[in-house]
């Protein structure tokens, strides 16, 4: 959270229901930093093998319930489904839940040679050598000219 601050990068954290129970204050902490909080399924499952509306959003909806307690907000309409494993009708059942689908296009091992505009960078918060080098990585991607967006400015930029 402090290298986010530091270089302004707005972050969206994917959670899934074990972290709301298991850590709701960083839950707080992560949204008190103004990063912002996407659903990531109650039991992180393999969505591309759930086939009905009612199993789908009992994943995304006890997400969101637990959510609202803890936070008295109602959580982001960013989903990102686990693994990135999907099939074409939980991408439906997302948008009818009124959620945004996102995927990324980069992930750890390839950061920095493969960085490019409009890139969505999956690290992952558990991850103790991700946190160790945000602030790094960060830094170099500033050099290179890159500055940092947050999700809702994303869809606000491709909308137009």
């Amino acid at each position: 959270l402090e290298a986010l601050t530091k270089h302004q990068a707005p972050a969206t954290f994917f959670v899934v229901g074990t972290l709301l129970e298991s850590n709701p204050e960083l839950i707080k902490q992560i949204l008190a930093a103004g990063n912002t909080i996407g659903n990531h399924t109650w039991h992180h499952k393999d969505m591309s093998q759930i086939s009905t509306m009612e199993s789908f959003s009992e994943e995304i909806q006890t997400v969101e319930k637990l959510y609202q307690q803890i936070t008295g907000q109602e959580i982001s309409r960013f989903y990102r489904p686990p693994q990135g494993k999907y099939s074409e009708a939980n991408l439906k059942m997302a948008q009818d839940l009124g959620y945004h689908t996102f995927f990324w296009s980069l992930a750890f091992e390839k950061l920095l040679g493969r960085i490019h505009p409009g890139a969505i960078v999956l690290l992952h918060s558990t991850s103790s050598t991700n946190a160790e080098i945000l602030d790094e990585l960060l830094t170099k991607w500033e050099e290179m000219g890159y500055h940092f967006a947050s999700l809702d400015d994303l869809i606000k930029a491709t909308a137009s």
